[in-house]
């Protein structure tokens, strides 16, 4: 349960970015392979208007072996995020913490505060992606990472705690020409939130 609180925290944090039209593209289908503390989740990144309607999509195996699929969305909304677990017909919504980080407006407070070094570059997906190094703190644990950016886009990041990977999440196709369904963006009908 721990493993699907923190993809889920990561995956809304991740998707606070959407706020403030901080892309270089107007819209995407983003598919990513996200290996977190050995376990494999498949992600499709939803994203339109510049990143103003942003949502993802997660698939993992729960339960081992002969474990169960899920099939989990978050939505950006504000300040906050819903997370929706489609098998259950269920949604909440979560308060993020801190405002993720615009990498096309990067100001010299939030390479300060975040520890922001540009460190290469690299092809990820087909893009050529300017390669940071940061560290991000949430709830008293610090975390560095290494996140892979093409057009404000992260396509590629490493977080590590105690100097060991524990998540790897990696585009492998970038879809910038079919339109996104605007049911991505909504909670589905037969599914409510709690006040």
């Amino acid at each position: 349960m721990k493993f699907l609180f923190a993809l889920l925290f990561l995956s809304a944090t991740i998707l606070l970015n959407a706020q403030e039209a901080k892309y270089g593209i107007k819209s995407a289908i983003i598919k990513k392979d996200v290996v977190a503390m050995g376990q494999k989740v498949e992600c499709t990144w939803y994203m339109d208007d510049y990143g103003k309607k942003e949502s993802t999509e997660l698939t993992m195996k729960t339960g081992g072996v002969a474990g169960v699929e899920k099939h989990i969305r978050t939505i950006a909304d504000g300040s906050s995020a819903i997370n929706i677990d489609l098998d259950m017909k269920t949604a909440m919504k979560m308060k993020l913490p801190e405002k993720p980080i615009n990498y096309l407006q990067l100001t010299p407070e939030i390479v300060e505060k975040y520890k922001i070094k540009e460190t290469g570059e690299e092809d990820i997906a087909g893009k050529p992606c300017k390669k940071y190094g940061l560290e991000i703190t949430q709830m008293g644990q610090t975390v560095q990472m290494s996140v892979w950016v093409w057009k404000g886009l992260v396509l590629k990041s490493e977080t590590s705690s105690n100097g060991m990977v524990v998540m790897v999440e990696t585009a492998k196709t970038i879809d910038e020409t079919s339109a996104v369904a605007t049911d991505k963006f909504t909670i589905p009908d037969g599914i409510k939130l709690p006040e």
